[in-house]
């Protein structure tokens, strides 16, 4: 008897034991690569949707999200922060794992609740001015943004000095016939063109998240009641380099007949005299085209062509700029490119907008009107621009250059973007604050810098 009361003690210890291991043994952890290069010395902004970290990890593996932590090739946690971008209050697909990185990191994920999170010292604060207006400041001194109640940001401080750096930050411009009837009977009625704040849009969703190590993040969501069903959803998130970065999408729930639709910004370094501005050659500019030039050629001609470490950049002063070919502004009818910049030398610095996804440009001219644009007159546009110049037939038919267009008197001046339901305009640009102390130094900074925020890879 006492032999079998020793035997079951002894098996049931075998079977404790056992459990304890198969405890032990089920938890498991999953990791991924994520390869940033940076030459700068600058850290780089890195965003990851959690469907694009989820996916990367495997979806059939069971990660419970409070042990995601991010680590360098050393084995040190990298501050990392969890954003709510779809504001829901839970963790889900649309939300964004936002850190900064100088090279290679590996996110990394358990099966099992870690034992303690990791808590961050937060890199922004939040001061109220009034009811539609914040002001974020990162808690470094380097700069500082006000936030609108549309979401738009201005660019208002940098490294202690105030100036008008740039404003409007992801306002939107468009313009068209909401009145039309073109789906029924081809009738267009009357043309209106409105901005965000010249509607106004309707504020669907706002919110400032919690700010986080690396970045506080602005989400605006704006409805158009004179275009019924456009729809903006922009989320702008604020890195503690000196950087924004803004993702822009507008959607179409309906019918609309627009001859413009721009994402843009206003006023970059307005209020400094020596601002420069500077980008690199258009890959096509249609003034160029007119004349049976290039657009390098073009440019050359004006007086504006510079040259830095042997290739060509457009640089001219922004409070006058060159004369246009026709209409007023300093450029239009031309492709977007990865940068473009104002630099003051007396400032020391400079401000920059990045096109992280450029176009290709069309190889017709048809093509090239309905593709996306970029046009400087005040405001840096980017987007359709359908409200079409008669100059650029008129000239190439007096310059004997073929147009090859069919139907071209039928169609007239407007060449309207016919947007349906499920229709999308989307844009992901970079708005950075620099330093520079002229043209040369500028456009070496920005293209490698170009070159680190472009270069984040998942593996």
């Amino acid at each position: 008897m006492k032999v079998r009361k020793r035997l079951a003690v002894a098996a049931l210890l075998a079977a404790a034991l056992l459990a304890v291991l198969s405890v032990g043994a089920s938890a498991a952890t999953k990791s991924v690569a994520v390869d940033v290069k940076c030459t700068t010395g600058k850290p780089v902004p890195v965003s990851l949707t959690m469907d694009e970290v989820r996916e990367a990890i495997g979806v059939d593996f069971p990660a419970n999200w409070d042990s995601l932590k991010v680590v360098d090739e050393d084995g040190n946690v990298v501050p990392f922060q969890l954003d709510d971008v779809d504001m829901s209050g839970t963790v889900s697909r649309y939300d964004e794992l936002a850190f900064l990185a100088t090279g290679r990191v590996k996110i990394v994920v358990s099966d099992e609740a870690p034992q303690e999170k990791p808590v961050f010292e937060p890199a922004f604060r939040v001061l109220e001015i009034d009811e539609d207006n914040t002001v974020i400041e990162s808690l470094d001194g380097l700069f500082k943004v006000k936030v609108g109640k549309h979401g738009t940001l201005d660019i208002i401080e940098y490294r202690g000095k105030e100036h008008k750096y740039a404003r409007d930050i992801g306002m939107i411009r468009y313009a068209g016939f909401p009145y039309s009837t073109w789906w029924y009977d081809e009738n267009y009625d009357r043309h209106e063109e409105k901005t965000t704040f010249e509607e106004p849009l309707r504020r669907v969703k706002f919110g400032i998240l919690e700010a986080g190590p690396a970045r506080i993040t602005v989400v605006a969501h704006n409805a158009s009641d004179l275009f019924p069903g456009l729809r903006q959803q922009m989320v702008a998130s604020i890195y503690a380099t000196g950087e924004i970065r803004v993702s822009n999408r507008v959607v179409s729930a309906g019918y609309a007949d627009l001859t413009k639709l721009f994402t843009m910004c206003g006023g970059v370094m307005a209020d400094v005299e020596d601002a420069r501005h500077i980008l690199p050659v258009f890959r096509w500019i249609d003034w160029a085209d007119e004349l049976k030039m290039t657009a390098e050629e073009y440019w050359a001609e004006q007086g504006v062509l510079t040259k830095v470490d042997g290739a060509s950049y457009i640089a001219f002063a922004d409070s006058r700029g060159p004369k246009p070919a026709w209409w007023g502004a300093s450029y239009l009818f031309c492709s977007p490119e990865r940068w473009r910049a104002n630099v003051s030398a007396s400032e020391g610095m400079g401000v920059a907008e990045c096109l992280m996804d450029v176009p290709e440009v069309a190889d017709d001219l048809e093509g090239k009107i309905n593709m996306e644009h970029w046009h400087l007159e005040g405001e840096w546009r980017t987007g359709y621009f359908r409200w079409i110049a008669d100059e650029i037939f008129g000239l190439r038919q007096k310059n004997e250059i073929p147009i090859d267009i069919e139907d071209l008197e039928d169609k007239g001046s407007n060449w309207p973007l016919h947007m349906i339901p499920g229709d999308v305009l989307e844009h992901l640009n970079f708005y950075l604050l620099f330093d520079a102390d002229g043209v040369d130094s500028a456009v070496r900074f920005l293209e490698a810098r170009y070159a680190e925020l472009d270069s984040v890879e998942v593996r």
